[in-house]
């Protein structure tokens, strides 16, 4: 009777003990799932005046840049530039910093700093996001994120809203005065850059 009892508690403490397991494995997979569905931004250090510094590699995004941005070394020192340095006209020399964002150490040629693009892309390969984060004409994403005439938010191809490019001052009359004054309907996608939402109207008053 006694070894009777020992063996159902010993059976008890099992069962408890496997399906503790399984809920702490379903916790543990459930959280893992969510951080991987989301893009979380990189953890950068912060220097002794609250700056953030690291390299540009590790952001997907013009806003999550460091506030210092590593562009090699001067005589074994770390150096870095400004965010708004990296991010401004190319072809120039900016001041390269120590770590603390304050002290100069030398110089680095801005030369392809707008180049780069931080979009994220879709299933079709095309980058999409706000114009606004461009840093340049030529960075602008392929989806243009945009509200529609009835508030649905999607996007709107970049060559639609550009429209036709005049190769001379002819034809960019010609098309001038070919326009609407009403302004003129753009589709307006989801996400995938196919799946027609909506309208964007440009133009017009």
């Amino acid at each position: 009777m006694y070894s009777k009892s020992i063996r159902i508690l010993i059976g008890v403490v099992f069962i408890v003990c496997v399906v503790r397991g399984a809920m702490a494995f379903q916790s543990t997979y459930a959280k893992s799932t969510i951080n991987q569905s989301h893009t979380n931004p990189p953890n950068y250090p912060e220097n002794e005046n609250g700056k953030t510094y690291g390299s540009a590699e590790e952001a997907t995004s013009a806003e999550m840049l460091p506030d210092l941005i590593h562009k090699g070394s001067v005589d074994g020192i770390a150096g870095y530039v400004l965010k708004k340095d990296y991010l401004e006209e190319l072809g120039r020399d900016v001041p390269l910093y120590d770590v603390d964002g304050k002290t100069i150490i030398g110089s680095f040629h801005i030369s392809g700093a707008k180049n780069m693009n931080f979009y994220p892309k879709n299933k079709n390969g095309q980058t999409y996001g706000s114009a606004t984060d461009a840093t340049s004409p030529e960075t602008v994403p392929e989806l243009i994120s945009a509200i529609g005439v009835d508030g649905t938010k999607g996007y709107m191809l970049k060559k639609d809203y550009d429209g036709e490019q005049p190769k001379s001052l002819e034809e960019a009359i010609a098309i001038q005065n070919s326009r609407s004054p009403g302004g003129r309907d753009i589709l307006l996608y989801d996400v995938d850059g196919e799946t027609v939402i909506g309208v964007f109207h440009v133009g017009g008053k």
